[in-house]
């Protein structure tokens, strides 16, 4: 026993520094804290995700003293309001989507289906911009070219974070392989030497394709109005040219960020784009291979948000990412060259900055990818909200006018182009069968089926479809 007792009091001696440290006024080193955790659903793609995730933790150690993981739910835009609608049933038990920011995704998802689901958390603008109201602030203005910047509701629901535009990639080796001139509006992808080498993106899975189909629409609207026609048949007129765009089309994607990947391999040699894919891709397969173009008075520049979501777990540090994505800091990252002061560490992000005032900043402007300014060059043609009553139905119409009945379609046009009347048959086939009052009727028709009654509604009108493409082949003759 005597022997155990020394045993006990040499390990009390031995130990006594460290059991009374606390004692003597000297500090045991603390265990490192661990990260807040945000969690962001967003249809951004890697390269945005991470050097925004790296900024925004270095710039809240700096800020708050505590380190910042964010956990990205990535989804495209279409796929980002099923995951609301999803787990609306547990956000009225737990009071939380479990998610804190919905980020990226073009305005119209979060103005029309975002903020009518009720998932969206109104937040007053000085909150997330203490310069709101002077020249200094995020939002000089509350528009560009006649769009609104942010939500119109007080307080807003949702914050543009960057701007976007809307074009056209093409391959300049398929392009001299086909001898085709290199495209520069949105009806080059209608000429038939393309068939078969473009690709397009689903607008019933992608937002941003939507947009690019309603922006087509839209300006054959205007085109009408200008040409003393209706804008109802401006709209049937729009819609044809996506038909003979798409009879041109090898295949429709899930994604619209996959259209520049396949055409900077070859795979495709043109498809519509996203500003920041298109000149992203450009960027990896070189000028000399692949370029963007927008084509000029026909396309919109337009607002890509960032909103807080309702019930977020973490609220205040989402409003904090917030502040930061709407700051000089965080805007400089969308376009400063990867490597310079304040820029990207490796990926050269290519999205315009919202916040004006980073435009009027020389030493920023120096190390911007695009010197494009586009509160200086935003013309007289932009998205209006008055023209843009069937794109609740558009991406529908899409699919069943040219996305079921694909084959069918470039067959059709294949026949007409051989026949002697190509001329008129194809203009027929460039001119929907109904204008945009029959498409209004749908939308409402389509807004009140249950998912049974759409599955008929679906059916019947891709049947439609497929009965005027047989009827124009078989005037095509053989």
């Amino acid at each position: 026993m005597r022997r155990y007792a020394l045993f006990f009091l040499l390990a009390l001696v031995l130990a006594a520094p460290f059991v009374l440290r606390p004692l003597t006024g000297r500090r045991a080193t603390p265990a490192p804290a661990e990260a807040l955790r945000l969690v962001i659903i967003t249809a951004h793609q890697e390269g945005i995700r991470r050097e925004f995730a790296q900024a925004f933790d270095q710039w809240h150690r700096r800020q708050h003293g505590a380190a910042v993981t964010i956990d990205y739910l990535n989804y495209g835009g279409s796929d980002i309001e099923k995951v609301f609608r999803d787990r609306a049933p547990s956000f009225k038990v737990l009071g939380t989507y479990q998610i804190d920011l919905a980020w990226g995704g073009g305005d119209y998802l979060f103005d029309s289906r975002l903020k009518s689901l009720g998932c969206l958390e109104p937040v007053d603008l000085s909150v997330v911009d203490p310069d709101a109201g002077s020249p200094g602030g995020v939002y000089p203005a509350a528009e560009l070219a006649g769009v609104p910047l942010y939500d119109r509701g007080r307080p807003p629901s949702w914050f543009g974070a960057a701007l976007s535009s809307f074009g056209i990639v093409y391959n300049k080796d398929v392009c001299r392989h086909l001898q085709v001139e290199l495209p520069r509006t949105w009806s080059d992808l209608a000429d038939p030497r393309w068939d078969g080498w473009v690709i397009l993106a689903d607008p019933t899975r992608s937002s941003s394709a939507k947009q690019v189909y309603m922006i087509i629409v839209e300006r054959a609207m205007a085109d009408a109005v200008a040409q003393g026609r209706s804008e109802d048949e401006g709209w049937a007129r729009g819609m044809g040219l996506i038909r003979q765009i798409a009879a041109n089309a090898r295949l429709f994607t899930d994604s619209s960020s996959v259209v520049p990947i396949q055409v900077s391999t070859g795979d495709a040699g043109a498809g519509m784009a996203i500003d920041f894919y298109g000149r992203s891709q450009s960027d990896v397969a070189g000028e000399q291979r692949m370029s963007y173009v927008e084509p000029a008075e026909a396309t919109a520049i337009t607002p890509d948000p960032i909103a807080l979501v309702r019930g977020a777990p973490q609220r205040e540090l989402a409003i904090r990412f917030m502040r930061f994505v709407l700051s000089e800091t965080g805007q400089r990252l969308w376009n400063a060259r990867p490597g310079s002061a304040g820029g990207p560490r490796q990926t050269s992000l290519r999205r315009l900055p919202i916040r004006r005032s980073v435009y009027e900043n020389p030493a920023y402007l120096a190390d911007f990818v695009d010197k494009a300014n586009p509160f200086q060059t935003a013309g007289a043609f932009n998205k209006s909200a008055r023209r843009q009553g069937t794109q609740v139905i558009l991406g529908e119409l899409i699919q069943f006018a040219c996305i079921d009945p694909l084959r069918e379609l470039r067959q059709t046009r294949r026949l007409i182009l051989r026949s002697p009347q190509a001329k008129r048959l194809d203009a027929q086939l460039g001119m929907f069968p109904f204008d945009q009052r029959e498409a209004l009727r749908r939308a409402r028709q389509w807004k009140e089926a249950t998912e049974t009654v759409r599955l008929e509604l679906g059916r019947a009108w891709a049947a439609q479809f497929r009965a005027e493409y047989a009827a124009l082949r078989q005037e095509a003759g053989p």
